[in-house]
């Protein structure tokens, strides 16, 4: 016999008992790439090699999760109406450690990110 859990309060759920699905995805997300001649030009192999070198020790998974995580939750009614009247419940106390990598001001240094503009990366007084 196929069962659940209710991932809010742990209640077993037979197969044909209503429960919810709640999908979360986590992402890095970033304005439109623009790409303008100085992109084109600029030599990107420091930066690259710089990116390589502060995450050969890493763990692949750490990795991928400062750029995408998905959760999926099953939810009994009672556990859904709670998660519907306040789904975040964030304290940003919380919040964790500084990541060691710093993907975003890494994808901005390449232009990726913003408003198309590409700022100089760290070091790079013009």
């Amino acid at each position: 016999m196929v069962t659940y859990r209710c991932d809010g309060c742990g209640k077993e759920l037979a197969r044909n008992d209503l429960r919810y699905t709640v999908k979360i995805d986590v992402h890095a997300t970033y304005d439109k790439l623009v790409v303008g001649l100085v992109d084109l030009v600029r030599d990107h192999r420091a930066e690259m090699l710089s990116l390589i070198e502060r995450l050969k020790d890493k763990d692949p998974a750490e990795i991928e999760e400062t750029v995408y995580k998905g959760f999926e939750l099953d939810l009994c009614p009672a556990c859904q109406r709670a998660y519907i009247q306040n789904p975040l419940q964030f304290h940003p106390e919380q919040g964790g450690p500084e990541p060691a990598v710093d993907i975003d001001r890494f994808l901005r240094s390449l232009g990726v990110a913003g408003s198309g503009r590409t700022e100089p990366p760290a070091g790079d007084e013009a």
